[in-house]
C-alpha cells in the first residue's frame, strides 16, 4: 500500500458499486466521469487490490471489491446513524429524558406535564424515578438523572438548585365537613380539628407546628405520615383534615374540598440538576412545559 485512503476514493467506489457505471456514479456525486476513474485508480493503488475488472466493456466488481463494499456500506450506515442522532438532538435535545421526583409531585403534577410533553415529542422515552429528596440527590450526583423535582431543600456542591415555582399549601376537607362552607380557612380554625399531617421533617409541618404550637403527640394530631398521598386518602376516608401541597391535592379534587389557608404556608417546587452538566435542549423544553402546566393547574384550582 503506497498511499493512504481518503474519503473521496471510498465515496467514488461506493457510488460505482451502487450505480453500476462511472458515468452514473459521476452524476450521483455531481462530478465528472474522469474524476471518478481517477479516484478508483488511486483506491486500487492505495489498497493494492483489484476491485473491478472489465466484462464486455463494463466494470464488474471482483470478489475483493464485493468484500470491501460490505465494509464500506457498514461504515456509511454508521455515518447515517450519526446524522440521524444529530438530527434528533437538533429537534428535541435527546430521545431519552431521565426525571427524578418526590412521590407527591410525581402523582400530583408530572402526569399532566408528561402527557402534554409526549404529545409534542411522541418518540420520546421517559424514565421517571420517585424517591425522597436525599436519594434523588444521590442519583443526580451519580449521573443517573437529568434533573430532579422536589418540594424540599438540599444544598450540595454537586447539585444546582433553582426555585421553579412558589405556591401555597392547602387544606383538605371531606365534603360534609362543617368548615367546607368557608372559602378560606384561618390556621387557628384547624387547632380544634383532628389533623392529618406530614412528619416533622417536612417544610409544611415545620410551619404548622411553629404557628399552631403543635408538638409531637399533640392530642389533636390524629395521624402523622411521610406521604401527602396518604393524607389525601385518609381525609377521603373521614379520618380528619389535612394540609398538603396543592398539586397532590388536585388529584383528589373530585372527592375532597380544597381550601386556601390564611396566613399562607409557602410551598416551593425546586429544580435540581447536576452542577457539572448543562441541561439538554429537551430537558429545558420539558421544564418550560412543566412551568406552564403548573400555573394552569393552580389557576384552575383557584376557581
Amino acid at each position: 500500500m503506497t498511499r493512504s485512503l481518503n474519503f473521496q476514493q471510498i465515496q467514488a467506489f461506493k457510488a460505482v458499486m451502487e450505480s453500476g457505471t462511472t458515468t452514473r456514479a459521476a452524476q450521483v456525486l455531481n462530478t465528472t466521469q474522469p474524476s471518478i476513474s481517477r479516484r478508483l485508480a488511486e483506491l486500487r493503488q492505495a489498497t493494492g487490490l483489484e476491485l473491478f475488472d472489465l466484462h464486455h466493456g463494463r466494470l464488474r466488481p471482483t470478489r475483493e471489491g464485493q468484500q470491501l463494499y460490505r465494509s464500506v456500506r457498514q461504515h456509511f450506515e454508521g455515518l447515517e446513524q450519526i446524522e440521524t442522532a444529530a438530527r434528533v438532538l437538533r429537534q428535541s435535545g435527546s430521545g431519552v429524558l431521565r426525571i427524578g421526583s418526590t412521590p407527591t409531585l410525581a402523582a400530583g403534577l408530572l402526569p399532566r406535564v408528561i402527557a402534554r410533553f409526549t404529545q409534542q415529542h411522541p418518540d420520546l422515552y421517559i424514565n421517571l424515578q420517585t424517591h425522597g429528596t436525599p436519594q434523588l440527590k444521590d442519583y443526580l450526583s451519580r449521573g443517573l438523572l437529568d434533573f430532579v423535582l422536589t418540594t424540599g431543600h438540599l444544598e450540595h456542591s454537586d447539585v444546582v438548585s433553582t426555585p421553579l415555582l412558589r405556591t401555597r399549601a392547602v387544606c383538605l376537607l371531606p365534603p360534609e365537613h362543617a368548615l367546607a362552607r368557608c372559602r378560606a380557612l384561618e390556621l387557628e380554625q384547624l387547632r380544634t380539628q383532628r389533623l392529618i399531617l406530614l412528619d416533622e421533617n417536612d417544610d409544611i409541618m415545620i410551619a404548622m407546628r411553629g404557628r399552631l404550637q403543635l408538638h409531637r403527640g399533640h392530642e389533636d394530631v390524629a395521624v402523622e405520615t411521610n406521604s401527602s398521598l396518604t393524607i389525601c386518602a385518609l381525609v377521603a376516608a373521614g379520618v380528619g383534615v389535612g394540609v398538603v401541597n396543592p398539586f397532590v391535592a388536585n388529584t383528589f379534587a373530585e372527592r375532597l374540598v380544597i381550601r386556601p389557608l390564611k396566613p399562607p404556608i409557602p410551598v416551593e417546587v425546586t429544580l435540581m440538576r447536576p452542577a457539572a452538566l448543562a441541561p439538554s435542549v429537551l430537558a429545558s423544553r420539558f421544564v418550560e412545559t412543566l412551568t406552564a402546566q403548573s400555573w394552569t393547574d393552580l389557576v384552575s384550582q383557584s376557581k
